[in-house]
This record gives C-alpha cells, sequence and structure tokens, in this order.
C-alpha cells in the first residue's frame, strides 16, 4: 500500500475532448449533460477521500450508458488519459498492494455506481488486475459506513505501526503471516479501513507468497554473512539496514521493510536457520 501524487490535468478539457472524439448521438449526449459531470468533479475533488455521501448523479440509462462508452471504447484523448495516469514510474507498481505491475485502471468509485466518474482522472487509480477484480464495486461496510479501501490519491498512509509479521522456523520450511494490528495511536475507524482493504485484497496470503519468492534468492547471501564462524548478528544487521532501506523508501509498513525488520529480530532464522530457505519450491 502506497500513495501515488495526482497528476495535474484538466478534467473538464479532457471531457470534451473526449466527447469530440464520438459520433453521432453520443457525442450530443455527452455535451447536453456535461454541465452536471463537472459539477460532480468539483465535488468529488472538495470531500475526497471522504466520499461516501457523495450525491449521486441522475442520469437516464441513455446517459450512463454513454459515460461508460467513453472509459471502455478507446478514442486518442481516453488513450492519452490512460497513458498520462499509468506511464509514471511511481505508478508501475499497485498502489492497492505494493505487489504487482499495473496493468488496469481501477475506477475507485465504480463506474456502474458514478457513470459521471467513468472518465475522472482522480477516480481511476493504476492497478494490477488482482486488486482491480477483488475490489470490484465494492466501497462502504454497510454497518460501519467506513470505507473498505485506501484512496492512492487521497489517503494518507498512517507513520504509526499497523502491519505486523510472525515467523516461524519449521523442519522443512518457514512459517510467516501478516496481519494489521491497532497500535496506540491509531484510530478505530482507520484501522478498520486498513483491515478491510488488507482482508478483501487478500494481501496476508499475497505478501506470505512474495515474501518467500524474495526470500529464496536471499539465502546464499545470509550463508555468506553468518560464514564459518557462524556470525548471526552479521546476518541481522544486514536485513535491519535492508528494513531501514524499505522504511526511508516506502514507509515503515511496506511488507518488505516489515519482513526483513522481524526476521532481524529472530535468533532461530538469523542463527542458521535461514537454511531452511533452501527448501522452498
Amino acid at each position: 500500500m502506497h500513495r501515488i501524487p495526482l497528476v495535474p490535468l484538466d478534467d473538464s478539457e479532457i471531457f470534451d475532448n473526449i466527447a469530440a472524439a464520438k459520433r453521432g448521438a453520443r457525442r450530443i449526449r455527452l455535451q447536453r449533460i456535461r454541465p452536471e459531470v463537472i459539477v460532480a468533479y468539483e465535488q468529488y475533488s472538495d470531500l475526497a477521500p471522504i466520499l461516501g455521501d457523495i450525491a449521486k448523479a441522475s442520469f437516464s440509462e441513455d446517459d450512463a450508458a454513454a459515460l461508460i462508452h467513453a472509459y471502455e471504447v478507446s478514442t486518442v484523448p481516453m488513450a492519452m488519459l490512460r497513458s498520462a495516469l499509468t506511464q509514471r514510474i511511481i505508478a508501475a507498481r499497485c498502489p492497492f498492494c505494493g505487489l504487482s505491475e499495473t496493468s488496469t485502471l481501477d475506477h475507485y468509485l465504480p463506474k456502474e455506481q458514478y457513470p459521471e466518474f467513468a472518465i475522472f482522472s482522480k477516480n481511476l487509480i493504476p492497478s494490477c488486475s488482482t486488486c482491480n477484480t477483488r475490489k470490484s464495486t465494492l466501497i462502504s461496510d454497510a454497518d460501519t459506513e467506513v470505507r473498505l479501501f485506501l484512496h492512492p490519491y487521497f489517503d494518507e498512509i498512517p507513520a504509526i505501526c499497523f502491519l505486523e509479521a510472525n515467523v516461524g522456523i519449521l523442519p522443512d520450511a518457514l512459517g510467516l503471516d501478516f496481519r494489521v494490528i491497532r497500535s496506540p495511536g491509531l484510530p478505530l475507524a482507520i484501522f478498520r479501513q486498513l483491515r478491510s482493504h488488507f482482508s478483501l485484497l487478500g494481501l496476508a496470503d499475497r505478501y506470505r507468497l512474495m515474501s518467500l519468492d524474495y526470500l529464496r534468492t536471499r539465502w546464499r547471501a545470509f550463508s555468506r554473512f553468518y560464514g564459518a564462524g557462524r556470525d548471526s548478528e552479521r546476518v541481522s544487521n544486514e536485513l535491519l539496514q535492508e528494513a531501514q532501506d524499505y522504511e526511508q523508501e516506502f514507509g515503515i509498513n511496506h511488507w518488505r521493510a516489515v519482513l526483513c525488520r522481524t526476521l532481524s529480530l529472530s535468533q532461530a532464522f538469523c542463527d542458521g536457520g535461514f537454511e531452511v530457505l533452501r527448501r522452498i519450491q
């Protein structure tokens, strides 16, 4: 999970260009509903990231279909918008999970429910296909009204530790699991949002698999640090340095920073337990 900065775009101009690229009735329809769409854009910008109470625009089925068509059927202006949002280096990795390559755009407010934001840049999040599929049309918890997912453009990632890893050395495997915790000072509503984001996107299992894949390539390095002198402290210090590097770049709750810091504190892992990594397939 990480934030990505907004791209400075003129969304009214983008809407006009995409509408002009359409033909016949769709172009006329988009141009006719333009004022209502622009008002919705302004409301979104004013309220974000607290979007649960945003008023839905009243469009006919044909109007809604035209707005969704503007996104789904490529035009040169739509392709330019997609490129502007996805081609930045900081957007190369999905901000929802921090794991996979971005390959699609997610509508933070689903276009099926909010067609007015179908081509609104602030509602289009570069994401991986897994997160886009898992997120689907979910927005808020019906009981608590807490938003289920962080908004990568607008939500601040808490600087308080909320991601925890637990490790165990097994005879032929490395036991590893991740979970979201509520540390002192973390507001309950934010904790609930982090927990739902983590759970609904399946991050516990995805972080575990990526951690094991990452560590599988590192056991030779750990073995060199350990050496003939069985220097577990050197292994621990190397892991701690890696954790600090990731923390400085991505924050204390980046999955790899949490992983490395946790392993640096595991005497069992640093004192030769890393050899179990050789057997991970």
